[in-house]
């Protein structure tokens, strides 16, 4: 998602970093990138014009190539990105834009060095540029370096308070943190700017399910898949809501599903199918679902659980990890998955056992942790 996150908020590049455009209704204009993927191919097409065209040179060639990288980037094609973004740089070593789109196009090729540098190279050419440090801020959150990742989110802020993107990766890096009530508070103001910003009703619908508010978050979630119909993610996580609200089982069901059909190899749609299905007394499709699953990797043991493949004791030491983090939740996973078996199977001494173990030891950003401390109130 995160890819498309990024490109929202592309619309203020030039804003800030590029020379006036001679022609504000010609094809430099249209060439212009403003990260609207739906736009791609046409502003490509006035960037070929105006590439083409002798009379445009000096800084202007440069916007150009810079504009066609980053719409090549949004149609997911770096290494086009890169050539352009190249000639840009060549042109005007100035142009502190085609360094964030070129750094974009790196990531995208996952050269995180160079990106890292482009950022840089940007931000010291024009230490105003907002996306610069967005994008920089959003490279070291997803390393793990979460000091220098709020650092860039605050100074982007400062610089552009009307950047609905910043303050959903800021959100984004308050979530990892556990501070969800700042993640919240993000998210409201990224919708507040950005009323049409689906991913931002998203996160603001999975904070909402972490902090115990699920109708909070089956109205985000379902205001997310309205402006993104297509969303599996959306659909799955709207799903678990949905289950544990007394009464919406078969509501959960039909968002798992259609979170299946979008995406039959998301192994945990398929899961949660499964317990819907046996929760609605249907039939399960889990074995089917299995034959399009990887079934060497997590979390391929706890559906041969729920197969009857596995016991718990086995989907237990199968979560182990030599990564402390990786173990940490594929435990969390199996103990909740074999709580929920218990509860089907009535077992209510056993699941509320296993339960309790998710609900004690989950990272608290896990939705099983959430579902596991549900389970526990509901005491099905």
């Amino acid at each position: 998602m995160r890819f498309s996150v990024l490109l929202v908020g592309l619309a203020t590049l030039f804003v800030v970093s590029g020379p006036a455009l001679a022609d504000s209704q010609g094809d430099l204009e249209r060439c212009k990138f403003i990260g609207e993927i739906s736009k791609a191919d046409q502003s490509i097409a006035a960037c070929d014009r105006v590439l083409n065209d002798p009379k445009v040179t000096g800084p202007n060639r440069a916007i150009a190539f810079s504009s066609r990288c980053g719409w090549w980037w949004t149609k997911k094609d770096p290494d086009r990105a890169l050539s352009d973004c190249n000639e840009a740089v060549r042109a005007d070593r100035s142009l502190a834009a085609a360094y964030v789109n070129r750094g974009n196009a790196y990531l995208n090729k996952a050269d995180f060095e160079r990106a890292f540098g482009d950022f840089n190279e940007a931000i010291r050419l024009d230490p105003k540029i907002a996306w610069a440090y967005n994008a920089r801020g959003n490279l070291y959150k997803n390393m793990g370096d979460f000091d220098h990742a709020l650092t860039d989110f605050n100074e982007t802020i400062r610089l552009d308070p009307n950047y609905a993107v910043a303050y959903f990766l800021r959100s984004d890096l308050y979530k990892r943190k556990g501070d969800f009530d700042h993640a919240l508070a993000d998210l409201n103001e990224s919708i507040r700017l950005d009323p049409n910003y689906a991913t931002a009703y998203f996160g603001r619908g999975s904070v909402s399910y972490i902090k115990g508010d699920n109708p909070a978050a089956l109205a985000d979630f379902t205001k997310s898949i309205k402006l993104e119909p297509d969303n599996a993610a959306a659909y799955f996580n709207r799903g678990v809501a949905y289950f544990f609200i007394g009464g919406r089982v078969a509501d959960a069901e039909a968002d798992f599903k259609k979170a299946a059909e979008l995406d039959p190899k998301d192994a945990y749609a398929a899961l949660w199918l499964d317990l819907t299905e046996r929760r609605n007394n249907v039939p399960s499709h889990l074995a089917e679902a299995a034959k399009q699953l990887d079934m060497t990797v997590w979390p391929a043991a706890v559906i041969r659980h729920l197969l009857g493949d596995l016991n718990a004791a086995q989907t237990l030491d199968a979560a182990f990890d030599s990564d402390p983090k990786r173990k940490l939740g594929q435990t969390c996973e199996a103990n909740f998955y074999s709580g929920e078996l218990a509860l089907l199977k009535k077992d209510r001494k056993e699941a509320q056992r296993l339960l309790q173990r998710a609900a004690s030891d989950c990272p608290r950003g896990f939705i099983e942790s959430t579902g596991a401390i549900a389970e526990l109130i509901l005491k099905r």
